[in-house]
């Protein structure tokens, strides 16, 4: 009697997952569309604001009516990396430009229109759009992947392009505060 309480049991659990699974809506979507893609607030702790300026991602102070043009960011775990990194996609424009790190002796930072979504289930070849997140005393770093030591950074003068630093400093700011929005 106990093995037939089983056996139905499981032929239960297996209609109901069908059942959830199988809903017409859903057949033919692609899984990048069925995502939600979790959006952040980016901002230096100079309290610098990320808006988009000539195809740049740029750092300024934004007031008033022009705080609606900060931009939002939008971020999907890479799971081709060790989790214990941290290692995350970063994009604007509902995660439709991927931020990318050029490889070199002076690695530039860049928009691409690649979505994050996308470029997540790249394997190998997601170095260059992933960075590994750090938190300390309240605030995140974010070091490139392609880059070992290089990490994302905002000039400490206004509206100057986001870049990329091998040595924080004064002018070179690497801190920033990250909130899901």
């Amino acid at each position: 009697m106990g093995c037939l309480v089983c056996w139905l049991s499981y032929l239960i659990v297996l209609f109901l997952f069908y059942c959830s699974e199988a809903r017409p809506s859903n057949i033919h979507e692609k899984p990048a569309t069925q995502l939600k893609v979790p959006k952040y607030r980016l901002w230096d702790v100079a309290q610098k604001s990320l808006y988009l300026r000539n195809n740049q991602l740029v750092a300024g102070y934004l007031q008033g009516p022009n705080s609606a043009l900060e931009e939002k960011i939008y971020c999907v775990t890479n799971r081709f990396y060790e989790p214990e990194k941290f290692p995350i996609i970063l994009g604007i424009q509902e995660g439709h430009r991927s931020l990318a790190c050029g490889t070199g002796a002076l690695p530039v930072l860049q928009l691409e229109d690649v979505n994050i979504t996308e470029v997540s289930r790249g394997g190998n070849e997601t170095s260059r759009f992933t960075f590994f997140r750090s938190y300390k005393d309240g605030m995140w770093r974010f070091e490139s992947a392609a880059n070992p030591g290089w990490l994302l950074c905002t000039s400490a003068q206004s509206n100057e392009p986001l870049g990329l630093t091998r040595h924080p400093d004064a002018a070179h700011i690497v801190d920033f505060y990250f909130q899901l929005f």
